[in-house]
C-alpha cells in the first residue's frame, strides 16, 4: 500500500510535471498517501562572497519562490501536503529525505539528458534512482 510520496521541485517544468502526476496518483487511491513536495536549495561554493549581498537569504527566498506554484497546484488536494526546503547537495538530499519521512514512492522529473552529457556533468534523478531507499518513479 502506498502510503506517502516524495516529489522534489526545482521549478522546472519537468519537476511541475511529476508533480501533477504524483498529484492525480494521489486524488486516485481510496486511501490518499501523504504528499510531500521538496525544493533543495543546492550548496554553493565561491571564494569571495559578493560585496553587499546576503547570498544564504537569496538562496533561502528562491527556495521559498520555488514553492509558490506548488501551493497553487495543490490547493485543492484535501488530503493535504508537505513541504520542506533543504540545503545541500540535491541527489543526497532527496534520498536523505525520503528515508527520514518514510516516503515509499519518490516521483521526479527527469531533464532527458543524453548519455553523454549524463556521464560528464551528472544527473540528479540517476543518482536517485542508483541510491534512494525506496521505488523512483521518473516523469519527463
Amino acid at each position: 500500500m502506498l502510503t506517502h510520496i516524495l516529489v522534489p521541485v526545482d521549478g522546472s517544468d519537468h519537476a511541475l510535471n511529476a508533480l501533477v502526476y504524483a498529484k492525480n496518483l494521489t486524488l486516485s487511491l481510496s486511501v490518499p498517501p501523504k504528499l510531500t513536495v521538496l525544493h533543495v536549495n543546492p550548496d554553493v561554493t565561491i571564494n569571495e562572497p559578493p560585496v553587499g549581498i546576503e547570498l544564504d537569504e537569496r538562496i533561502a527566498e528562491e527556495g521559498s519562490r520555488m514553492l509558490t506554484p506548488v501551493q497553487a497546484m495543490l490547493a485543492d488536494l484535501s488530503s493535504g501536503y508537505n513541504t520542506l526546503v533543504k540545503h545541500g547537495d540535491p541527489g543526497k538530499i532527496i534520498c536523505r529525505t525520503a528515508g527520514e519521512e518514510g516516503a515509499d514512492l519518490i516521483v521526479m522529473g527527469t531533464r532527458g539528458m543524453g548519455l553523454v552529457s549524463e556521464l560528464l556533468i551528472g544527473s540528479v534523478s540517476h543518482y536517485v534512482i542508483q541510491h534512494a531507499g525506496c521505488p523512483v518513479l521518473t516523469t519527463k
